[in-house]
């Protein structure tokens, strides 16, 4: 039997019982605090069982959910947990997955090996931005891709054209549009390294009169998606509406996409909720409480 570990990070608690209750395991809330100098503390308590499932989602402050994660793992470790599972709906530090610039650090790998070391002997994540970066991490690292699960969820279905940011980002567009028999394409971005200025230069898509869906991991700024939004439009759409599994929605960045004309974005529950009309969001811990079953009864 294993028990689901509620971590502290904002954004965590309603994926925790969302597990606790497609698993049908006990839910166990981690104690934490701050100390006075800004250090971290965790405890759980938990009695002694075979397997523990953390739920830790690395909202923003990022650092000290990374930091809460790693301490919870060896409080696991010390209650005498053999297998403790990490599920980071959202994973930060994930973009930064290889050196672009001399002297940069690949961040993901460090994040992953550190939970290794950590403790943890499986990690499960939603769309982490290229899954080869979880060789790192030195036990089972899964990471699950939640479109198809959401446009069911919501009715989204072959009549819309599926559009993916950037050609990097097309295998997963690809994958949702074979699986709902729906068109698909790619818009061109272009970022400067330096500046992290995106632009988006013009593709001729066949676009008029048509509903679009752009599908993307993150939204960070806003600036891509409602770039796109706004080239979409001019070139005739009819509606344009965006799937994402990241809402992070940084700054202005509701306002932007409001002002680009987005109709509408749908986001999965990997972050703390932001109120607005523009956005809904698609429970997708079901999704996962599948793969966790698969991963600890030795089926994958």
């Amino acid at each position: 039997m294993a028990v689901i570990v509620q971590g502290p990070s904002p954004g965590s608690r309603d994926f925790a019982l969302g597990l606790s209750k497609a698993l049908d395991y006990n839910l166990v809330e981690a104690y934490h605090k701050t100390f006075p100098d800004g250090e971290a503390y965790v405890r759980v308590e938990a009695g002694p069982q075979e397997v523990a499932v953390v739920v830790q989602t690395f909202s923003r402050p990022q650092d000290t959910s990374f930091v809460q994660a790693l301490l919870l793992a060896d409080a696991l470790r010390g209650l005498g947990f053999q297998r403790v599972v990490l599920v980071a709906p959202y994973l930060a530090y994930a973009r930064q997955d290889k050196r672009f610039l001399p002297g940069e650090p690949v961040s993901i790998a460090v994040v992953l090996r550190s939970l290794s070391t950590a403790g943890y002997t499986d990690l499960m994540t939603i769309e982490i931005h290229k899954e080869e970066a979880l060789t790192a991490f030195k036990g089972n690292g899964v990471s699950i891709s939640p479109y198809e699960y959401m446009a069911r969820q919501i009715g989204l279905d072959g009549s819309y054209i599926y559009l993916a940011p950037d050609v990097g980002a097309l295998k997963r567009v690809e994958r949702l549009a074979r699986a709902l028999g729906a068109r698909y394409d790619y818009l061109v971005k272009k970022r400067d390294r330096i500046t992290g200025e995106v632009t988006i230069e013009t593709k001729h898509l066949d676009v008029r009169g048509e509903k679009v869906v752009i599908v993307d991991d993150i939204i960070s700024t806003g600036g891509t998606v409602s770039r796109a939004a706004q080239l979409l439009l001019e070139q005739g759409a009819r509606q344009v509406e965006v799937l994402v599994a990241h809402a992070i929605l940084a700054g202005n960045a509701l306002e932007k996409l409001i002002s680009a004309g987005v109709k509408r974005v749908y986001a999965a529950n990997t972050l703390p909720p932001h109120s607005s009309d523009l956005l809904q969001y698609i429970d997708v811990s079901p999704l996962v409480a599948e793969r966790v079953k698969s991963i600890l009864s030795g089926v994958e």
